[in-house]
């Protein structure tokens, strides 16, 4: 049954409740007032006259994009003539002239021409159509790609194509804590929330990892599982989430979560859209995950999972073009330390592992983000400090060597053992011109201090 939405005043309301014709329903509303939402009309009449608006006219264009919209005077006039053609309406009158159309004869043209089958028809081909494009360039390059990060940035940019939203993210579930972290977060606020973790159950994304179900909730605040804290740690304001699983062989491995909507609220469609783009491409995500552990694992050591001497090479080479091609200086630390076999001979080789453990730790924290830091073999170690003079080296060799020789090693084991490091510093392109070079002259270096006393840092020569 056809709907029309008609904003007129009562004289005319009346006039068109006699001439009310068969399969039409009314919604009748003064011009300018609010009424319900007009996503549900199939048309629309609006009387021309001193109360309507052109505020009213720009409404109805945007809620009801090409469905029929009529205009109707009880007095035609001029005026009234210029205002509908303006408006860019058909003009007919309700009470009208011999000859003229009668408003029952408009609203029965209204709904035999109403846009209503033909226009929804071929929006859903057009929207399937560029679905299923954008699910095939998905598939097709997800299995070309072993790069977590780029493969989920070529997910949610296609998604983004028919989901737009103010912002967006993946968690992944850790396999160790069973936690969810931000593999990738976009939007306003999305380096704020990189460090967070989401406990299994907590807030919305937490219910979908747990529950393995999709959820849409159009209002937060009405919503329990709603996890309020992250908005107050980043200032950000979630009106509206839609969440669906990552189901990779069985295994729910993550989360993807869609926030606020552009445009409206999130619909069924949009869901089963999401699910029909994401489900493919989970096993092409935990692939791409699994690519990455097993090439880390050739470069990294299992114990310290710091690099490992054979990716060490391979950097210190890259980078040492690198430095010829800008001019640019690069350090080399090589550390060995002090009384690391009487932690083995008192405590056992367990204790020597835990210690080599804490050694890495203090390390990650001393540096940069852009150093790289190595374990050489057995208790050496050895850190690569990008565009670092000698002088720069020095302060952080030093620092490195503070934290070692002030730490309580094995406190955690209800043990204590202090250990020392003993340092060497060689330096791109004053002690050597390439990988071998500096890591010689840095050793070199850290034997003499030794050869001293120990606990100290020198400088190659």
């Amino acid at each position: 049954m056809a709907r029309v939405v008609v904003f007129c005043g009562r004289a005319l309301r009346r006039n068109l409740e006699k001439a009310r014709g068969r399969g039409l329903r009314y919604a009748f509303l003064a011009p300018g007032a609010e009424g319900p939402p007009l996503r549900g009309f199939d048309a629309a009449l609006v009387e021309l006259g001193a109360s309507s608006s052109a505020r009213t006219v720009k409404t109805l264009r945007r809620a009801l994009p090409g469905r029929p919209l009529g205009s109707l005077s009880r007095r035609p006039s001029v005026a009234a003539l210029r205002r509908s053609r303006s408006l860019g309406f058909d003009f007919h009158q309700s009470s009208p002239a011999p000859g003229q159309p009668s408003a029952a004869e408009v609203l029965a043209h209204i709904r035999a021409t109403r846009p209503r089958r033909a226009a929804p028809a071929a929006l859903e081909r057009g929207t399937v159509t560029k679905r299923l494009s954008i699910l095939t360039d998905i598939v097709k390059t997800a299995n070309s790609i072993l790069e977590p990060r780029k493969l989920i940035e070529l997910i949610m940019a296609k998604i983004q194509q028919l989901i737009p939203s103010e912002a967006w993210s993946i968690l992944m579930v850790d396999e160790e804590t069973q936690e969810l972290t931000f593999e990738l977060a976009i939007g306003e606020k999305a380096k704020d929330v990189s460090t967070f973790r989401v406990r299994m159950g907590e807030g919305i994304a937490g219910w979908v990892a747990e529950t393995g179900r999709p959820t849409i909730v159009n209002d937060v605040a009405k919503d329990p599982r709603f996890a309020g804290k992250f908005d107050k740690n980043t200032r950000f304001s979630t009106r509206s989430v839609m969440c669906a699983p990552l189901i990779s062989r069985g295994r729910t491995i993550g989360v993807v979560e869609i926030i606020n909507r552009l445009g409206g609220n999130f619909t069924r469609s949009d869901l089963q859209m999401l699910l029909t783009l994401v489900e493919p491409c989970a096993i092409s995500i935990e692939n791409a995950i699994l690519f990455q552990k097993t090439e880390q694992l050739t470069i990294t050591d299992d114990l310290t999972k710091l690099f490992n001497s054979r990716y060490l090479n391979l950097y210190i080479g890259r980078e040492i073009k690198r430095c010829k091609r800008h001019e640019i200086p690069l350090s080399v630390i090589f550390l060995d330390l002090d009384g690391f076999k009487g932690v083995n001979d008192q405590y056992g080789h367990l204790a020597g592992s835990r210690t080599l453990t804490e050694v890495g730790s203090i390390l990650v924290q001393a540096v940069r983000e852009s150093d790289i830091l190595a374990r050489y073999g057995g208790d050496e170690f050895v850190v690569v400090l990008p565009e670092t003079p000698p002088e720069g080296a020095l302060v952080i060799a030093e620092r490195i060597r503070k934290a070692i020789d002030g730490h309580a090693f094995l406190e955690s084991q209800g043990l204590t053992a202090h250990i020392s490091a003993s340092f060497g510093i060689a330096s791109y392109p004053d002690h050597a011109l390439t990988p071998e070079g500096l890591i010689q002259k840095a050793d070199q270096a850290m034997y003499r201090v030794k050869e001293r006393d120990k606990n100290g840092v020198a400088l190659a020569v």
